[in-house]
């Protein structure tokens, strides 16, 4: 049996506590996942996602007056990458536009850890399949 390698996680918050957080959370399942490196705004996201090639990018909602969501479909043009979406809002409205977007998840930023390793671990979805939030 090959093992694959471990699923390079880039994350996109601009709270520098979170970053970090989610950066050791990552690592702590290795050789499951990695992280690929952490980004504070759209445009280290974008300039680190071109260089690293991510296989998922970890991406808040709300970077600092960015809006994060208009990252995703610019994202995924720098990288095949799956989006999982992470935010502290409670709006299903987003999650619906996150998804349209093309995010393949989305949870809120109370969720336990282990669902969000779940999410992140987890084979990304068909194209075009939405499901209702």
């Amino acid at each position: 049996m090959s093992q694959s390698l471990p699923l390079s996680v880039l994350v996109v918050d601009d709270h520098p506590g979170l970053r970090t957080g989610l950066t050791l959370l990552i690592n702590a399942e290795f050789p499951r996942l990695r992280s690929a490196g952490a980004a504070a705004n759209g445009a280290e996201a974008l300039q680190l996602t071109r260089r690293l090639q991510p296989d998922v990018v970890l991406l808040d909602v709300q970077l600092g007056g960015e809006d994060g969501l208009a990252l995703i479909p610019l994202l995924q043009r720098e990288a095949p990458c799956r989006v999982v979406v992470l935010t502290a809002l409670d709006d299903a409205r987003v999650a619906q536009r996150a998804r349209l977007l093309g995010a393949s998840e989305f949870t809120h930023k109370t969720a336990p850890a282990a669902e969000l390793m779940r999410l992140l671990l987890q084979a990304p979805r068909e194209p075009g399949l939405i499901e209702a939030c």
